[in-house]
């Protein structure tokens, strides 16, 4: 225990390596916090702001993820590093999640990997990866005085037992693990799998939904449990840590019923859109 728990809390999604799940697992974390009740913010600061995109295609759709976005351009129109972000309007916030750049170098990113409560690493079983990660594990001990855990979360994940690849994912973690990193305690059949579906969404939510050829495209209830598995363990290891979550802010809503929580959430983007109509009137 570290005594109070933080507020904000601070999560960091970190990796020096595009297309490592960053803003997959950065959306889909804010996701089930506002889900479970807590008041949530990402910063996206990834050049390509593909988080706020995702976002703005679910609001089109008339839908509210439970969380907000505050956008952040890295680089002027010049190509100079911009000024600090300022997020002292976001301070009565429950949970900060930064989806961060590539690059560790740039101002934004740097602080958000030196100033976190925690810092989530993806990985996946590629092994032209593993030297990225070990580097990500280098640049977060270089930092300046005492530094978050790091907690380390395995994405496109296979089940087959003789996969090469699954098996130096193993080696990989053992070897995090003895350097202090937090790794998954469960067997790789309860990671977050591989997974062609998610691939044909056109947002990161694993809750879309995707017309295709006449036909409703959803990921399945198992590849949702795993995920949600995945999840609820990152809140387990920071109230381990912590302390227990502060109380939620807004009811929570269930994920069994899909149907029935994306109705929700509905009403809940039409409530915010009147509130957001009338004070700008």
């Amino acid at each position: 225990m570290t005594g109070a728990f933080p507020r904000p809390f601070v999560i960091t999604v970190g990796v020096p390596k595009g297309g490592e799940c960053k803003t997959w697992v950065a959306f889909n974390l804010a996701g089930l916090l506002g889900l479970w009740g807590h008041d949530v913010v990402v910063v996206d600061a990834n050049p390509m702001h593909d988080l706020l995109k995702d976002y703005q295609v679910l609001e089109a759709e008339s839908i509210w993820p439970r969380f907000d976005v505050v956008s952040h351009d890295l680089l002027t129109v010049d190509g100079s590093q911009a000024e600090d972000l300022d997020l002292s309007s976001q301070r009565h916030r429950d949970f900060i999640i930064y989806d961060t750049s590539q690059y560790v170098q740039l101002r934004t990113t740097k602080l958000a990997w030196a100033s976190c409560n925690l810092l989530i690493l993806p990985i996946t079983p590629s092994a032209q990866q593993i030297r990225n990660y070990l580097e990500a594990l280098q640049l977060n001990n270089a930092f300046p005085g005492a530094r978050p855990p790091l907690l380390v979360l395995p994405c496109r994940c296979t089940v087959l037992k003789n996969a090469v690849a699954e098996k130096r994912l193993e080696l990989l973690l053992e070897h995090l693990k003895d350097q202090g990193c937090i790794v998954p305690p469960f067997s790789r059949e309860w990671r977050i799998p591989d997974n062609d579906t998610l691939k044909a969404q056109d947002t990161r939510w694993i809750f879309s939904q995707l017309e295709f050829d006449g036909k409703k495209k959803v990921l399945s209830q198992d590849f949702l449990h795993k995920v949600i598995v995945s999840l609820v363990w990152i809140r387990s290891e920071i109230e381990q840590i912590y302390g227990r979550f502060p109380a939620p802010k807004l009811r929570p809503i269930g994920t069994d019923n899909r149907t029935e929580m994306l109705a929700r959430l509905a009403v809940e983007y039409a409530e915010r859109t009147g509130r957001q109509r009338e004070s700008g009137a």
